[in-house]
């Protein structure tokens, strides 16, 4: 069983996350900079140009519905409203898992930083660790935009073959789609799809992702890479000889991917704590292995909620 023995964002969130600007001259900048690799400044336009024509289409379909509401078409006033509704939500979803524009740009070197934290200590099986919890308010999107997909399809193709003869091609179409919502939905019900989460231990790291899952032993790991795929993204690399652990928890949705050799991709718009917040917490385990047995204890929650620089004053 697991017990959190600190709170989510533990001692210092408060500190970490206020608009108070560290004193002039006390954090080196590179510390709290992105890696060079990140600042090129992306701003994503294609996303948010798809989110506007999202909204717009919601516009659309919801003055369709209003009107539709006055006339005896009792199928159509529901189809545009739940269409709406959808395009809002992945309007609303498309912003949000791309947020903040342009990750990983060359920013002020002031903190705090761009996302909330979500961190805790935890404990399972009498062994702590470090706890990076995954943007839940993206995923419940997903959840949303799957649920309004299941009922638009399925409504749409049960309305189709009600008011025609014979089961039409797109009744089919339409009712395949909407198998695909629900398997996707009964994933989430069995665990095999969540939103997942980062745990650090002082024996290796382990991410449990969206859809895949995977582990690489402190002592098989190699260095840390920043990686640039138009928003940030950190690779912590392995030997090639290295234990590495690695599975699809989904048997249906094969949508994140595996790395042919040992190595844990963190993908940063899955996770609540700001990417160089995050990249800088793990270089410091990567490069102080004497300070890792400290993930084991709510002290590396406390070290992240202070924000960088981390230092290794304290021994």
């Amino acid at each position: 069983m697991r017990r959190p023995v600190v709170p989510w964002g533990g001692r210092g969130t408060e500190a970490a996350t206020s608009g108070t600007e560290p004193t002039s001259g006390t954090e080196p900048t590179s510390h709290i900079e992105p890696p060079s690799e990140w600042q090129h400044g992306t701003r994503n336009l294609h996303v948010y140009a798809a989110a506007g024509a999202a909204v717009l289409v919601a516009i659309f379909a919801a003055a369709r519905g209003a009107s539709a509401w006055g006339t005896d078409s009792v199928g159509a006033d529901r189809f545009y409203s739940i269409l709406a509704v959808l395009m809002l939500l992945t309007a609303a979803f498309g912003a949000t898992f791309w947020w903040p524009a342009g990750s990983g740009a060359r920013r002020p070197s002031s903190w705090p930083p761009s996302r909330t934290p979500r961190f805790r200590y935890v404990e399972t099986a009498h062994r702590g660790s470090t706890e990076i919890a995954g943007r839940r308010p993206v995923f419940g999107l997903l959840l949303a935009m799957v649920l309004c997909g299941t009922f638009l399809s399925l409504g749409a193709a049960v309305e189709i073959v009600v008011g025609n003869e014979g089961l039409p091609l797109v009744a089919l179409v339409l009712a395949l789609v909407a198998g695909v919502c629900l398997a996707f939905l009964v994933e989430v019900a069995l665990g095999r799809i969540r939103a997942g989460s980062l745990v650090l231990g002082p024996d290796g790291i382990r991410l449990r992702g969206w859809f895949v899952e995977s582990y690489l032993p402190w002592v098989s790991v190699r260095g840390l890479r920043a990686v640039d795929r138009g928003f940030p993204e950190i690779w912590i690399e392995g030997h090639g000889s290295a234990a590495w652990a690695r599975r699809r928890t989904s048997r249906v949705f094969p949508f994140e991917r595996l790395p042919s050799e040992p190595r844990i991709e963190l993908d940063s718009r899955h996770l609540a704590v700001d990417p160089v917040q995050l990249y800088r917490f793990l270089e410091f385990y990567v490069e102080h292995p004497r300070h890792r047995r400290e993930l084991g204890t709510p002290a590396a929650a406390e070290r992240l909620a202070e924000g960088p620089p981390f230092t290794v004053d304290d021994e």
